[in-house]
């Protein structure tokens, strides 16, 4: 709770300080948006090679859903990494914050570079298809456990993410399905993928409400029970994609079979 409290008002007093955002601030910031780009480059790959395998379940096809899939999230900790990376340097140049709080926020970033310099190691270790979708998993549960300890703009900020792993969703789903139209007996390919689509409604439902609910925290407004508010509803909106991200495993698997 405290972790929370302290977040929020850390969130407060940047925003206070938004005058005082340096070159080395602005470039960090452009890193972690050119890094987000990256990660999107690198899951159409990934998603394109798994599309291919679909239609033809050859060993050149396996290992390329392999390896683009070790390249997209290799992509992704390179994001997290910038966008942690942009954090500090705010941290570190913001004046109108005291030293017990800037610690806060330094100690809360390198535990969680600590976090993707482990992850990393997990990806290097990837050699088949269970072993990266467990990687996957686990990456994901990662992101939000972020989620415990944020204040307002850092929640904002993984709203955005998760609205861009909605998206990404969103887009595999209409691809899965476009392949399976045209199928005969695609059934029970549909009735994955309409599951999946519900699951991803409701994600993007739970997203909004935690987006009202961070911009919602201020001092003085109960502000930690607002941001716990928020990671409740994210936590929710989770658990919808990973039931997303099954549902399409499993169609994917059938239209494997087609």
């Amino acid at each position: 709770m405290k972790k929370i409290f302290f977040g929020v008002l850390i969130a407060a007093l940047v925003l206070l300080s938004a005058v005082c955002v340096t070159a080395d601030a602005s470039n960090a910031k452009q890193a972690w948006l050119d890094a987000k780009e990256q990660t999107q480059e690198k899951l159409s790959l990934h998603q394109d090679a798994k599309l291919a395998l679909a239609g033809d379940n050859t060993p050149e096809n396996v290992q390329a859903v392999i390896d683009t899939g070790k390249e997209y999230q290799r992509a992704v900790l390179d994001e997290a990494e910038a966008w942690l990376t942009w954090k500090k340097i705010e941290a570190q140049e913001n004046e109108m914050i005291t030293d017990e709080l800037r610690n806060r926020i330094l100690d809360d970033v390198q535990t969680n570079m600590d976090k993707i310099d482990a992850l990393r190691d997990e990806v290097d270790a990837v050699q088949n298809q269970f072993q990266l979708g467990g990687v996957s998993l686990r990456m994901i549960g990662k992101y939000f456990e972020l989620l415990t300890d944020v204040s307002r703009n850092t929640g904002l900020a993984w709203v955005h993410v998760a609205n861009t792993h909605a998206d990404k969703l969103g887009e595999f789903e209409e691809k899965i399905r476009n392949a399976a139209e045209d199928l005969d007996d695609n059934e029970d390919i549909m009735e994955k993928l309409d599951s999946a689509r519900r699951e991803l409604e409701t994600a993007r439902e739970n997203i909004d409400k935690a987006e009202d609910t961070y911009k919602a925290v201020e001092i003085g407004k109960t502000p930690f029970v607002k941001a716990r508010e928020g990671n409740m509803y994210l936590r929710a909106a989770k658990q919808n994609m990973l039931s997303a991200h099954a549902y399409l495993r499993q169609a994917l698997v059938l239209l494997r079979g087609n």
